[in-house]
């Protein structure tokens, strides 16, 4: 029970967040662009915008949460009270997997049960990953994180590769599309892709495993 109210102490941080930052902003001006953008495309696919959401938003809520210097600076004093690394990263992952699945169910309301299932697997997913890179670098690699993900985060690594001579750049980008966290992946996730789910669970644990080695160690990166 001890782990359990300590992860749970975390969960206020996203109402402070939402209501003192600009995260509920950010939050629903993604929502908003990207809902518009698929709805003026030529072709609508709801999947891949919900999906979209889901990592944007994951992302947006992890920098608010935990990527700031000076939430970083905390992890060490907040580990004397007592709270153990385990339970501070999993009360921060879910924090931010829960603002984020906000935005997946607003942007899945008026599609299937499927694609707002992989919206809230791929937020969970992007959360645990993004919130091991925040502990990891800050705000600096949450960023381009994004960057990627709004860049390249949709396209399959065969379609990096379609071209005639990739040449190591495109070989190095659907290298990383293959083992990172992606959004095209995730898109089996709401035909029930077993590879998909396994792919998101174990970077689920994974991130999380880092985030907790960081928050154990109270690094802090420049």
């Amino acid at each position: 029970m001890g782990f359990l109210r300590c992860a749970l102490s975390e969960w206020p941080f996203l109402r402070i967040r939402l209501l003192r930052t600009r995260l509920g902003v950010w939050l629903v001006l993604l929502l908003a662009v990207v809902l518009r953008l698929d709805r003026t495309a030529a072709v609508s696919d709801p999947l891949a915008a919900v999906l979209l959401v889901a990592g944007g938003g994951a992302t947006l809520c992890v920098a608010y949460l935990a990527g700031a210097r000076a939430d970083r600076l905390a992890i060490g004093p907040a580990l004397l009270h007592p709270r153990s690394p385990g339970a501070m990263t999993v009360g921060r992952w879910l924090a931010a997997t829960g603002g984020a699945a906000v935005l997946v169910l607003a942007a899945a309301v008026h599609v299937g049960i499927g694609i707002a299932l992989a919206g809230l697997v791929t937020a969970a997913a992007m959360s645990a990953w993004t919130l091991a890179l925040a502990w990891s670098g800050g705000n600096v690699l949450v960023g381009a994180w994004l960057i990627w993900l709004a860049l390249a985060g949709g396209q399959s690594p065969e379609a990096i590769l379609a071209h005639p001579h990739p040449g190591p750049l495109r070989c190095a980008i659907a290298a990383a599309l293959e083992i990172l966290p992606g959004l095209w992946r995730y898109r089996g996730l709401a035909s029930a892709d077993l590879g998909a789910a396994a792919h998101a669970a174990l970077w689920i644990l994974a991130g999380l495993a880092i985030a907790r080695s960081r928050a154990g160690r109270a690094v802090v990166s420049p």
